[in-house]
């Protein structure tokens, strides 16, 4: 009788996560909470435009280097609250928790002592092309305030 070879047991294909899918953003929002900055700055163009509550900034270099700035100082996490994305754009309601590991006077939305948080909910608009974001905007809808320590 013809023996089978011996080998790792088939796998199926994973699916490919469609550019644009809430999978695919919810994966970007997973690496950017876990302060992955080559994987979470994968998704964005070499030349992608950033403007938010803390600054506007130009290119993925600049984007990346804010929140190498941002993320040593405090501890921020985004939960996602609703989606609404294709291969072109998407709309995304977020909540964002932001709690100071150190003093930061200067924290571009405002001074924070360690051990405040700072919780919002903030509507954020991204612009793809070529699978990656081009455009990214944000606006503040809710502010918590300061919560101090």
């Amino acid at each position: 009788m013809g023996e089978r070879p011996l080998g790792p047991p088939r796998r199926r294909a994973e699916p490919a996560v469609e550019v644009g899918s809430r999978d695919w953003f919810e994966a970007y929002l997973a690496a950017f909470n876990r302060s992955d900055f080559a994987a979470f700055g994968g998704y964005y163009a070499d030349d992608v435009e950033f403007a938010g509550q803390a600054g506007s900034f130009a290119g993925a270099a600049a984007v990346i280097a804010f929140y190498r700035e941002v993320k040593a100082r405090v501890d921020e996490t985004l939960t996602l609250l609703s989606f609404i994305g294709d291969g072109v754009r998407i709309a995304a309601e977020l909540h964002t928790s932001i709690v100071a590991r150190q003093d930061w006077p200067e924290f571009p939305t405002g001074a924070m002592r360690a051990g405040d948080r700072r919780e919002s909910t903030n509507f954020i608009f991204y612009d793809i092309a070529g699978g990656r974001f081009v455009r990214i905007r944000s606006a503040n809808f809710r502010r918590s305030g300061l919560i101090p320590a």
